[in-house]
């Protein structure tokens, strides 16, 4: 009897970890996408208006677990073998920073 009770009790932490893993997820690119950037406008936004005239191919967003942060990612095919991708860094406290250059640069007005 208290073995079938501790196996249930272990399955249910597992299962609750799991959920919160995927709530984290969810959070830190959601953080991300609704980060203002430029002009009021978020992070999504901006990414929008700048893609949504081309004809670039949207592979939408991805989140990567990285030891104690989180990289999410936005990414566009621009042609067969050339993909354009920003990448930020959420760590543990929610604190977005950006990964390189192109996610830096993404609002920063142009002069």
């Amino acid at each position: 009897m208290k073995l079938k009770y501790f196996v249930f009790l272990l399955l249910a932490f597992m299962r609750n970890k799991h959920v919160i893993a995927q709530i984290d997820e969810v959070a830190a690119e959601e953080k991300v996408k609704n980060a203002i950037c430029l002009d009021g406008l978020s992070i999504e936004q901006v990414l929008i208006d700048k893609f949504h005239s081309r004809s670039q191919r949207d592979l939408g967003w991805q989140v990567f677990k990285e030891q104690d942060q989180y990289d999410v990612e936005r990414a566009f095919l621009m042609s067969k073998s050339m993909q354009l991708r920003f990448r930020w860094h959420v760590n543990a406290e929610g604190v977005i920073s950006p990964d390189a250059g192109r996610a830096e640069s993404l609002c920063i007005k142009a002069e």
